[in-house]
């Protein structure tokens, strides 16, 4: 942690001795949990007071800015004349209770001193289920999309009218929906007409224009890819192993030493979460290897579960994660406790990860950006947890990907960063390059670039 405060440092340095260890105890079986006087929800308390106390001293720190609220006004200013700002919120409609229709609303502000405003996108429980499929499926079976751009962009884009940039803080489904590879009527994509820039919350482009520009990091890359998912004689190998993913590291270490960078790249055997959690905050942290989530355990068979599993269970962040070496024979050994043994990242312990000074993480893998669906919070998963733990931008696929492709993807990606120095043009670039050969979007329209360079 790059502060000067003692204060600060020492509540960071408390934060995660007391995560790592509700970690732990989120393992233990409710008996363990008596044994050792452990109580979960007073753990858990502690953890998200102490989360609270360092966010709300460290976000504006060394700006003198400790007491000032972030407005509106404040995001009008820091965005040029002809941007618009937007933050999608998702919530439950209220009549006299809460009901179980979804509503959609985007509030959207311009340069140009007025209020914000608002566009209402009434059908939320048909855009998480029945049109979430429908753009899903599209997607993966290549298939003509009819009705996606009328349901997830037409209404924004119809309501903000033209604009050079638009930067987009999503919640609920809109973050696991590319918006740039639906298709237009007018036969083209998202991308060729609309630069969208998706940032963790609108507030992060008064915070880049406040805060003095951090000295620029190291030329250094820690990469892992293709880990040993089974490590013992498992009968149940449901994990594939991921040999294009180590020849994507192998290349990528070979383009990086060529403009002078420093890499550590961990494959195989070597590629074990406590090598992860071992990161001091390279400049870039690739990582390739499969996502995974857990789906809520239905209402029915909740009684079931000990404390611990509970507890497991009411968390997304526990239940979100990337299978690292070990990880196949973890998934075999439990659905709920994926730190009885190491093997899994999940987003919990992500958080914890050092990368104060890591301008990019790459997350090329299967499903990494899949998360939860849920009021208030937005997607809990892999995206929110790089960004907390300190990165500036977060690349991620959201469903699985051609070997081939994804490659060509990444390191034309990293070709043109290398060169301009412009990582949001770059990755632009790389995905309309990689059109000319494979069209469809099932190949170019998986990733997504959340974050301010």
């Amino acid at each position: 942690m790059n502060s000067t405060d003692e204060n600060l440092k020492a509540s960071y340095s408390l934060w995660v001795e007391k995560k790592e260890f509700l970690t732990n105890a989120l393992s233990m079986s409710t008996q363990q949990l008596v044994d050792n006087g452990i109580d979960l929800n007073a753990l858990n308390g502690e953890v998200e007071k102490l989360e609270k106390d360092i966010s709300q001293k460290s976000e504006l720190f060394g700006q003198s800015f400790d007491d000032k609220k972030i407005k509106y006004a404040d995001v009008q200013k820091a965005i040029g004349k002809n941007d618009v700002a937007i933050e999608v919120l998702r919530y439950r409609y209220f009549d006299h209770s809460f009901t179980d229709s979804i509503i959609y609303v985007a509030l959207y502000v311009k340069n140009d001193n007025a209020r914000p405003k608002a566009i209402m996108l009434p059908d939320g429980s048909r855009m998480e289920t029945r049109f979430f499929s429908y753009y899903r499926n599209s997607i993966i079976s290549k298939m003509p999309d009819q009705y996606s751009y009328k349901v997830f962009w037409e209404p924004i884009q119809k309501g903000i009218g033209t604009a050079a940039n638009v930067y987009l803080s999503a919640d609920g489904v809109y973050n696991l929906v590319n918006l740039e590879a639906i298709p237009t009527p007018d036969g083209r994509y998202v991308i060729d007409n609309a630069n969208i820039i998706m940032v963790s919350n609108t507030k992060d482009l008064y915070l880049r224009k406040v805060k003095s520009k951090a000295i620029t990091a190291s030329k250094t890359a820690t990469m892992f890819g293709n880990p040993t998912y089974y490590m013992t004689a498992s009968v149940d190998r449901n994990i594939s192993q991921l040999p294009g993913t180590e020849k994507e590291v192998a290349e990528l270490q070979q383009l990086l030493k060529e403009k002078g960078w420093v890499t550590d790249e961990y494959v195989k055997k070597s590629a074990s979460e406590e090598q992860v959690k071992e990161l001091a905050s390279p400049r870039i942290f690739h990582i390739a290897t499969h996502g995974f989530y857990t789906p809520a355990v239905e209402e029915n068979d909740l009684e079931t579960l000990t404390e611990s599993q509970a507890e497991v269970n009411e968390n997304p962040l526990l239940k979100t994660g990337l299978l690292l070496t070990g990880g196949g024979d973890v998934l075999n050994k439990t659905k709920y406790n994926y730190n009885i043994e190491s093997g899994i990242l999940t987003a919990y312990e992500a958080m914890s990860l050092n990368l104060d000074q890591t301008d990019l993480v790459v997350l090329s893998a299967c499903e990494t950006g899949l998360g939860q669906v849920s009021n208030g919070e937005g997607v809990y998963g892999l995206q929110r947890a790089f960004l907390v733990a300190g990165a500036k931008v977060l690349i991620m696929s959201m469903f699985k990907v051609d070997d081939a492709a994804t490659q060509e993807l990444i390191l034309t990606f990293y070709r043109k960063w290398l060169t301009t120095n412009n990582m949001r043009q770059s990755f632009i670039d790389a995905k309309k390059e990689l059109r000319v050969e494979y069209p469809e979007p099932i190949y170019w329209g998986a990733f997504m670039m959340i974050g301010l360079d």
